[in-house]
């Protein structure tokens, strides 16, 4: 059932005074990158000048510079291998709460 079949069932279920239960939308551990849904939590950032990112890896475009104490969304966990690098860095999908701004931060610095 689409979006607004539902939205009007719905409604109309509740004019006549019957309940009906939604299924909750899709959160952002859809995302291709994403390889653990971390069910929407609210964390905050542990660093300074945490670069909010368009993706993961920082030769990815900074999309805002995130304060120490900045509340974000964490919808999700992702990992990106890069050539030549022995070990993965891990990132998480977050929304920036202040502004709405989604992006990808090092986990290193989110708790």
């Amino acid at each position: 059932m689409g979006r607004s079949a539902a939205a009007v069932l719905a409604s109309v279920s509740l004019f006549a005074g019957v309940g009906v239960a939604l299924a909750p939308s899709a959160s952002a551990a859809s995302n291709p990158g994403c390889y653990r849904d971390l069910r929407d939590h609210t964390a905050k950032v542990t660093g300074n000048n945490v670069s909010l990112r368009k993706g993961k890896g920082t030769w990815t475009p900074i999309l805002r510079v995130l304060q120490k104490g900045a509340k974000v969304t964490v919808y999700c966990q992702g990992v990106v291998y890069r050539d030549g690098d022995a070990e993965a860095s891990e990132w998480y999908y977050v929304k920036h709460q202040a502004s709405g701004i989604k992006g990808w931060v090092s986990i290193k610095y989110v708790r």
